[in-house]
């Protein structure tokens, strides 16, 4: 199983990873969905692609549907791909999981794991950005609980 993310996935890492042992989580800080896309590509090509694979993606910029359909044409062989949707205040929040929830709608192996909701019910978990989460805590836990559920 492969999690590609941003920095919120970074947050939640650690729970994700105790969730789901042998997960191979490719986070960082900053990347946007053509950097996801690359890094999809990337380890298609060495083989190191799970056949189950979760993006955290949309933070940072706003997605496309055509984004997404070209991240679905690079995930191909994947049997299953879990969509993350986002919480964060900016403009595209709204726009890049409606595109989410659009995309996992048209294809019969994606699902989404609708963190937005759930961070909307508990404010309390995130820090004073209203996307990031103390690495760990509470909120961490129940966004990699959420994740691993959908895997």
């Amino acid at each position: 199983m492969t999690a590609i993310g941003d920095s919120v996935m970074l947050d939640y890492a650690e729970p994700l990873s105790r969730d789901i042992p042998g997960i191979d989580i490719q986070a960082a800080v900053s990347r946007q969905w053509p950097a996801g896309e690359a890094l999809v590509e990337q380890l298609k090509a060495q083989g190191r692609l799970g056949a189950v694979v979760i993006i955290g993606l949309g933070t940072n910029g706003p997605v496309t549907t055509a984004d997404f359909d070209q991240m679905m044409a690079d995930l191909q062989g994947a049997s299953r791909v879990v969509f993350v949707t986002v919480h964060v205040d900016r403009p595209w929040q709204a726009s890049v999981n409606s595109v989410l929830a659009a995309g996992a709608a048209r294809y019969p192996r994606v699902v989404l794991a609708d963190w937005y909701s759930l961070a909307q019910s508990h404010p309390g978990w995130l820090y004073a950005d209203g996307t990031h989460l103390p690495i760990d805590g509470p909120g961490a836990q129940a966004l990699a609980a959420l994740v691993a559920a959908k895997a």
